[in-house]
């Protein structure tokens, strides 16, 4: 017999303030709603008696859901401190407190009770307007405190954090600092990084392509095809794990170090000219002046581990969550996007195509870290792109996983690529084989890429390894066309022209240079 699972708002059994995807359970009018009480530390102060009689029990003292009865709930309360709370409007808080949420865990509804069976009910029967208000502001305060440890944690650098992006990991190590990130801006659009001074790590993550680079396979500063392309590097400060498919390659400073000296393929070409490489950079007055800020500490700065991680931490405030599907989600434009996007939303979000499986999160990727998350999540699928005759049924060298773990359940397990900016980093899929979205849609819409002839024939939906959540389905013309409106509306121009991000040595970016020299 199915019973009621009655939700009371911020004293809820499931994550009530946010639904599976990391969106607010309140109705987007909410979103509107300002608070009529002023923002002052007396008016949460005022909250705290109304908290602790009323949610503590579920959300604890420090809104972290780590509470007894938190305990023997079947799915843990929201945790108020994390991160998705800055991404709430007060209205939509506002709206949970009084109404409370409704929620199931699969099939079944359960009832929550408080302390001997009692159900309690929604807010907005217990405590007045003003004294609800004051609770949207006793659970801001609790983020805030959660932030300030955050912070602390990280060091003195200022983050530029879109709305509802936790704080990244920091190797302890290599802390931010801002003269760090404006050398690695440097050495990031600087050719001498290469032998023959041709390429830099710009070459292939260019700005305007979201830090991808157009093309299906990376070409190198020798000219030697690469098998793969290369990736966005939008918000890869919170990858865990980095390229298409190698699960030891863990940090930024270890990734850089790939093509620099990688040989096979040879990417920059510097294998074995490490002294070459730190000449080049200290015969260069300006870099005298950038290591030697960057690393203050150090009698000799010129290192290929400051190269290194100069490089990391330019590359960590490559952020972006400003897209127009952001806008909408955070309420600041309930039109941001058309309401075919919206349509595509849902469908994006559907059981029925499965798509968040692999794509959702803040970042649109299974693959995810962050600063005090449990731990880090990985994930390499198999998308039934090739199914091949013989050993292996993805065409080499791109095995995917199994190259590292020589399993053969892993042949062809790529990592899923966060989507943002996805309109911009065309052609697709490791190895560039797919060139439009369209063609995307309709290779998942089919369950897997079906190669009528060549060397690459076969039934990607056949292939044995492909990953449960790549099944066939039905789409209309419309359907379609909604999908595609909604991955399009997750580009972000401003990261695009984001001066901070851009080119250094071009005159544009120049006054920006010289006012962070001077400071």
């Amino acid at each position: 017999m199915r019973a009621l699972f009655l939700f009371l708002g911020l004293s809820c059994v499931t994550a009530s303030a946010h639904d599976a995807h990391g969106h607010s359970t309140a109705p987007p009018e909410a979103r509107l709603v300002q608070s009529p009480i002023p923002t002052a530390d007396e008016q949460a102060v005022a909250a705290q008696p109304a908290y602790d009689r009323l949610c503590a029990g579920c959300h604890g003292a420090d809104g972290k859901a780590r509470t007894p009865i938190a305990a023997k709930l079947p799915v843990r309360p929201t945790n108020l401190s994390e991160y998705l709370m800055e991404s709430m409007r007060d209205g939509e808080i506002f709206w949970i407190i009084t109404n409370g949420a409704a929620a199931h865990i699969g099939d079944i509804s359960f009832v929550h009770s408080a302390g001997e069976g009692q159900v309690v009910p929604p807010f907005g029967g217990v405590l007045d307007e003003k004294q609800r208000w004051q609770l949207v502001q006793y659970v801001r305060r609790l983020r805030a405190q959660q932030r300030a440890i955050e912070k602390q944690k990280l060091g003195p650098y200022e983050w530029n954090l879109p709305p509802g992006f936790p704080f990244p990991n920091v190797p302890a190590d290599n802390p931010m600092t801002q003269e760090k990130v404006e050398l690695g801006r440097y050495l990031f659009y600087d050719k001498r990084l290469s032998l023959n001074q041709t390429q830099a790590c710009a070459t292939c993550h260019r700005q305007e392509s979201a830090f991808s680079d157009g093309h299906g396979r990376g070409l190198g500063s020798t000219g030697q095809l690469h098998p793969r392309g290369p990736m966005s590097l939008v918000n890869v400060a919170y990858s865990p794990v980095l390229t298409w498919g190698n699960p030891l390659v863990r940090t930024l400073e270890a990734q850089a170090l790939v093509p620099l000296f990688g040989e096979n393929p040879i990417e920059l070409g510097m294998t074995g000219k490490e002294d070459l490489l730190l000449q080049r950079l200290k015969s260069d007055a300006r870099y005298r002046k950038l290591f030697a800020a960057a690393f203050p500490s150090e009698a000799d700065p010129f290192t290929i581990r400051a190269v290194t991680q100069a490089i990391a931490s330019f590359e960590r405030t490559i952020l972006s969550g400003d897209s127009p599907y952001d806008r909408y989600r955070n309420g600041d434009d309930p039109h941001a996007i058309s309401e075919s996007a919206k349509r595509g939303e849902a469908l994006f979000f559907s059981e029925r195509l499965e798509c968040f499986h692999c794509h959702g999160g803040f970042d649109f990727t299974g693959t995810v870290d962050y600063l005090d998350k449990g731990f880090a999540e990985v994930e390499f699928h198999n998308t039934g792109l090739y199914n091949l005759k013989g050993q292996f049924s993805y065409p080499p060298p791109n095995l995917g996983l199994y190259d590292f773990t020589h399993q053969e359940e892993d042949v062809g397990k790529f990592k899923a690529p966060t989507l943002r900016n996805i309109a911009l980093t065309a052609p697709y899929m490791h190895d560039g084989s797919i060139r439009t979205l369209e063609e995307v849609v309709k290779h998942y819409s089919s369950g897997g890429r079906t190669i009528k002839a060549g060397p690459n024939a076969g039934v990607g939906s056949e292939n044995p390894n492909k990953s449960e959540f790549v099944k066939r389905f039905d789409l209309s013309s419309q359907d379609k066309a909604d999908i595609l409106a909604f991955l399009r509306s997750l580009t972000d121009r401003t990261v695009l022209a984001d001066r901070s991000l851009s080119d250094p040595f071009t005159p544009a970016s120049q006054p920006a240079l010289k006012e962070n020299l001077s400071k």
